[in-house]
């Protein structure tokens, strides 16, 4: 297979982007502070739809990397597994052990301790199957990671539709709208199973870029432009107003962010993009990690001098996702490596890019 060129510091911006939409969204709930502004941007879904254009564009570029070998499919599920679930369980033991609250907010408020998970939610919660038993999220922000493992069947054969051109990936598209708005609205019995075809048109918006950048046609704006782009976005996601209750509002804005990602040229090297790369590199720790950091920096150490919270926040930031991803999300990655590579020789050397499927 011929290999499609992404625009790599591009999309560590536009992660660095979503995790950090995530976190400042949280960051305000847990002080409790409310605008206008916040209640219409929901920095919050909004780094959730980054995360899925973003996360279906890369696994494209993992499966290209596969190359033709026959057991393509089994490699990709063998690396995402390793990829997605050993850190995810132990974030969910490590909540379910020290009693995080699932929302910090609400702790806050009520200051009412947490109800221990039963052995069902907790099981749900290990397995990522959350949205097919409606058993609840020991932690608020793992209610997109189904999602994700879900779309994960999908993706081999959008890899391969995406592969034929533009045009049939644009069919497959309106196949994944009838599907969402099937399940949206058609009211039929145990159809809330499927929630994640709700989301499957964001997905398809990372699919989308993959299929255009496959063009390899000339990008039409300076590499400068691609941050305007993700800003000019914005409105489309504002004026629709996505929701929980309303998920197929954020089509639109998803599918605009992956038609924007093939425009603009790679940004160069400087010390955004560096930055940029560093918090993706640790985004997935950073996504799980950054509710329990808050939980005990504002409301463990509640009383204490604000500054003394301030610092242990920022310490915990940092510290807690590098220490997690060196311990257990890399030796992951590592291991799906070497499992997959036993079976043809080693692979090619994959970019940090390529690791960093969603949550």
């Amino acid at each position: 297979m011929n290999s499609t060129s992404l625009p790599e510091r591009n999309l560590d911006l536009l992660r660095a982007v979503a995790v950090l939409c995530v976190l400042a969204d949280h960051l305000f709930t847990t002080w409790d502070i409310q605008s206008p502004l916040l209640t219409s941007w929901d920095l919050g879904r909004i780094g959730v739809l980054l995360f899925f254009v973003h996360t279906a564009l890369v696994l494209m570029a993992s499966l290209e990397r596969e190359g033709p070998r026959s057991d393509w499919v089994r490699a990709f599920y063998l690396r995402r597994g390793l990829r997605i679930y050993p850190l995810a369980m132990a974030t969910i033991v490590g909540v379910v052990v020290l009693g995080v609250p699932p929302h910090v907010l609400s702790h806050t408020v009520t200051g009412q301790q947490p109800v221990p998970p039963t052995p069902s939610t907790l099981l749900a919660n290990l397995t990522l199957t959350q949205n097919l038993t409606k058993w609840p999220d020991v932690l608020g922000v793992l209610w997109s990671l189904p999602l994700e493992v879900q779309m994960y069947l999908a993706l081999p054969l959008c890899f391969l539709i995406a592969r034929r051109g533009v045009v049939p990936t644009l069919g497959a598209l309106a196949v994944a709208v009838l599907a969402g708005l099937g399940v949206r609205f058609s009211g039929l019995p145990g159809v809330w199973r499927l929630s994640v075809a709700l989301f499957g048109p964001c997905f398809m918006g990372g699919v989308l870029a993959y299929a255009i950048l496959r063009l390899r046609k000339r990008t039409l704006l300076p590499s400068w432009a691609w941050p305007l782009l993700l800003v000019l976005c914005l409105p489309l996601f504002v004026a629709l107003n996505p929701s929980s209750d309303r998920p197929e509002r954020g089509w639109l804005f998803c599918i605009g962010v992956g038609c924007a990602i093939p425009l603009a040229r790679n940004l160069g090297a400087s010390v955004l993009t560096r930055m940029a790369h560093v918090v993706c590199t640790y985004s997935y720790g950073i996504y799980l990690l950054h509710q329990p950091a808050l939980w005990f920096s504002f409301v463990v150490l509640k009383g204490i001098p604000i500054a003394v919270q301030w610092g242990v926040c920022l310490a915990l930031l940092f510290t807690l996702p590098a220490i997690f991803y060196h311990l257990i999300e890399h030796p992951g990655i590592q291991l799906g490596k070497r499992l997959v590579g036993r079976h043809r020789g080693a692979l090619p050397g994959a970019t940090q890019l390529s690791e960093a499927g969603a949550p």
